[in-house]
């Protein structure tokens, strides 16, 4: 049963409270990550009156979050399994149909594009968040669309067993206009003011400014109406919440669940990022390194103390400048010397920097050895490692479920809609139509599965893969998926396979033409003349042969040179040695190669 305007404000308020703590959290490491003004601010707040429009440190937290997200970005294989043991020609169809339709969701929605985004906010925020809704093509066809938001904006409630809480608030401003563009028969509440009726500030008013910075990828603005987006089992309402006005409402079509999926880091009892734990490190680090600054410029232009008395009365400072003292007048200039314990605690913040953050300078492409020891640095790149398989194991998760609402959405919505698909499936291009009561037919279920591979950059790759193959874990086609830049597999396969063809022919004809055959003599010349033609000639050489040499041909073999014949087997090395060096070896002995 549909909520009414006063439950549904008290749902949100709820969610709003619940999720204060950690809008505070948010909005700090979303500053941090930012860089300039905001990030000195939330560093370091008012505790050094000195004034830095940049972070007086290296940040960390955001190279971190990089190099994560570089890892974490590539979209996992995608993959259906439906056993039918009485027929499993048409389950192999249907499961590589279904692989199709799914492929095309993900082009359609980009979602090569929003997944290095949710590999950012996932360590950032600690979580990212997907609605389902649906969007048009050009040509008006309906396909179900996944729409990343933005975490700042999100309230979800609270977690269950299965990571995935029951209600989900989306709290923006929208330009007025652009609201009332919307909602046309609203425009009363949207351009209502922004107070009750007794004159109290609704809190919603200012819970988008938590920060300097302006909320929200879609409005970078800040100005406009507080709307929210709420959802859960029932459906989806559009809610004005300083006006208590619910302006729409869509029933939630779905069995399985709401209409969003929400994919969470792991913590100990509360969502929260990945660097929250450690922003003190990083601003005892911001605060040495401002200190070291400081005392570099003291120790730079240090003052000039005198004893005694200037005849002049003024000190001058410079190459040509004179300066006359009263006998017994002393000038110096106090020594200030930096404290080399304050490089060695830098370097030290940095090193729990990094193992809070597990963040190895290998990544850096520095060398290890001066930061830590071996041990220290296998440790660290192990716990990057484990890190980048956890969170590969939420964002699988959630995109399998991504999948299942997708197929869901579409069979309910659009069940007899009959929708064309095109695009490219494990190095294949394909190009159809499929109706989603019948290609569909509830089977929702996908494995997303990321390659033996993944998180690894393109050298250890290529490496690992190698050795991988040689030991025989893994096969040819295996190690090319999981290559960056092998667009098309099933036409490289395809290359590979003819060229090895191409070689083993290729070196038949060789040998048949250093036996004599006059045939194999020909085609060996006419490849030497045409080589970009080799392909063409060797076909035309093993589907003619048995035909008699035309005069042509006769006259061709009599200009080339005649190699001595070995009646049968393939020639020996002498004989090709000899020929190579223009030759004919004496028999039973060497070759001179001068």
């Amino acid at each position: 049963m549909p909520l009414d305007s006063d439950k549904l404000y008290d749902r949100i308020d709820y969610l709003r409270v619940i999720n204060q703590e950690q809008m505070i959290d948010r909005s700090r490491i979303r500053d941090i990550m930012n860089g300039g003004e905001a990030a000195v601010k939330a560093l370091l707040g008012n505790s050094i009156n000195v004034e830095y429009h940049e972070l007086p440190a290296p940040n960390l937290f955001l190279t971190a979050l990089e190099r994560f997200a570089q890892k974490l970005g590539r979209s996992p294989d995608l993959k259906v399994d439906i056993i039918n043991e009485k027929d499993s020609e048409r389950a192999r169809k249907k499961s590589e149909k279904l692989e199709r339709i799914v492929t095309s969701y993900d082009k359609f929605q980009k979602l090569h594009m929003q997944l290095p985004q949710a590999a950012r906010w996932l360590p950032g925020y600690g979580f990212v968040a997907w609605t389902i809704g649906h969007k048009r093509d050009k040509d008006g066809n309906p396909y179900p669309y996944a729409e990343l938001q933005d975490p700042f904006t999100c309230y979800p409630g609270i977690f269950g067993n299965d990571q995935q809480p029951k209600e989900l608030a989306i709290i923006r401003r929208v330009p007025h206009k652009v609201l009332a563009e919307e909602y046309p028969e609203a425009k009363q509440y949207i351009f209502a003011k922004e107070e009750n009726d007794d004159g109290f500030q609704n809190p919603y008013s200012a819970l988008m400014n938590t920060s300097d910075r302006a909320p929200g990828w879609a409005n970078s603005t800040g100005h406009g109406k507080v709307v929210v987006e709420y959802k859960d089992m029932e459906g989806t309402y559009v809610f004005l919440p300083e006006n208590k006005k619910i302006i729409d409402y869509m029933p939630n079509v779905l069995k399985s669940g709401p209409c969003f999926v929400v994919a969470k880091r792991y913590a100990f009892d509360q969502m929260q990022s990945q660097f929250q734990h450690i922003t003190g490190l990083m601003s005892n680090m911001a605060k040495i390194n401002i200190l070291g600054t400081i005392a570099m410029e003291d120790a730079v232009f240090t003052e000039t103390n005198i004893v005694g008395e200037i005849e002049s009365g003024k000190y001058r400072k410079g190459r040509f400048a004179v300066n006359y003292l009263t006998p017994g007048s002393q000038v110096s200039k106090p020594v200030n010397n930096l404290p080399y314990q304050l490089f060695q605690q830098v370097d030290r913040l940095e090193r729990h920097l990094r193992l809070g953050a597990a963040y190895p300078v290998s990544d850096d492409g520095q060398s290890p050895n001066a930061f830590v020891t071996g041990r220290g640095l296998e440790e660290l790149g192990q716990s990057a490692s484990l890190h980048v398989r956890e969170y590969q194991t939420v964002l699988k998760e959630a995109l399998q479920e991504l999948d299942a609402k997708r197929l869901e959405y579409d069979e309910v919505m659009f069940g007899d809609v009959r929708k064309p698909i095109a695009g490219r499936h494990k190095g294949t291009s394909y190009k159809e139509s499929y109706t989603p009561s019948t290609d569909i037919s509830e089977v929702y279920e996908t494995r997303r599965v990321y390659g033996v591979m993944a998180g690894f950059d393109e050298p250890q790759k290529i490496i690992t893969g190698l050795q991988l193959k040689q030991q025989g874990i893994i096969d040819t086609q295996t190690l090319q998926e999981n290559m960056d830049g092998l667009d098309n597999i099933t036409k490289i396969q395809q290359r590979i396979s003819a060229e090895k063809a191409e070689t083993v022919l290729f070196e038949s004809l060789m040998a048949q033409a250093a036996q004599g055959n006059p045939k194999a003599t020909i085609a060996a010349i006419e490849i030497r003349k045409n080589p970009q033609k080799m392909s063409d000639i060797l076909d035309k050489f093993y589907t003619a042969e048995g035909e008699e040499p035309t005069p042509q041909e006769e006259e061709i073999i009599g200009a080339a040179p005649q190699q001595p014949q070995i009646p049968q087997g393939e020639p020996d090395i002498a004989t090709v040695l000899a020929g190579l060096a223009g030759g004919v070896p004496a028999e039973g002995g060497p070759v001179a190669w001068y």
